[in-house]
């Protein structure tokens, strides 16, 4: 419990910090001007590339993984909403794409899933081939140039890692922030209405419960992936014969 309750206490503190953000984007001219919708209460970036990402995580995840990250994606539009300057830095199809894929690697049964990466690589990997996919095809009307796609990868592969995503470009931290307020409360000048509408529209559902086992399953059928990462605990609280002894950091310095 007190583990539990440290935890907490940090994603607070996160919530209320506001890091200084990394070298920015310059973001190309009117590359934000695109049509939009209303989903949720919430009135979000609507192109094909970021409908067909929709459609492919609604595909392949479960139910309360697909409702955590459309979460993610409409907490963080409102975050932008009450910043002005997250309006004129935030990348808002990458940031779209980044909310929408940023959890592939936990879909375990995934072709892209591979052996030996953390789930947040399978995830950024998985997310930027799709985009690439979708271009070749001619179905994304909007230009993804190397930079573009790297600003993708490091916003789906940080979504784990607050400590080092808030101090990333405004896309990235703006992603981490969606998660983080999922995770805890309305942060970020997020209200509790708009919290609450919401939640509504993507209830939480079994969410705790579910990433839980999955992170346990990661643990049985990755180990090696988990070992000196946030995820270790799961292996060593839940996972028999589980040990990263040999296989963190602190082994290779001490010599165990």
């Amino acid at each position: 419990m007190e583990i539990k309750l440290t935890w907490i206490v940090q994603l607070l503190v996160a919530l209320h910090a506001y890091p200084t953000l990394g070298f920015q984007h310059e973001l190309p001219r009117n590359i934000n001007q695109k049509p939009t919708r209303v989903i949720g209460n919430v009135t979000v970036i609507d192109t094909p590339l970021v409908r067909a990402a929709q459609a492919y995580a609604r595909q392949v995840s479960e139910i309360f993984l697909f409702n955590h990250i459309m979460r993610t994606w409409l907490f963080g539009v409102l975050v932008i909403n009450h910043n002005t300057t997250l309006q004129q830095t935030v990348d808002l199809e990458v940031h779209a794409i980044g909310s929408i894929l940023h959890d592939l690697g936990l879909v375990l049964n995934g072709s892209w899933i591979s052996p030996d990466r953390r789930f947040e690589v399978d995830s950024a990997f998985a997310a930027t081939g799709f985009v690439e996919d979708q271009v070749a095809q001619d179905k994304a009307d909007s230009v993804w140039d190397a930079n573009r796609l790297q600003l993708l990868w490091d916003t789906v592969v940080l979504s784990s890692e607050y400590r080092i995503s808030l101090y990333k470009q405004a896309t990235v931290a703006t992603v981490m922030k969606g998660v983080l307020i999922d995770l805890t409360q309305p942060a970020y000048g997020v209200t509790t209405t708009e919290y609450e509408n919401v939640i509504a529209a993507f209830p939480k559902l079994n969410f705790l419960p579910g990433v839980n086992q999955t992170l346990v399953q990661l643990c049985e059928t990755k180990p090696n992936t988990t070992y000196d990462s946030w995820q270790q605990a799961f292996g060593d609280a839940f996972v028999p014969h589980y040990s990263a002894v040999g296989n963190r950091i602190f082994d290779i310095i001490t010599g165990i």
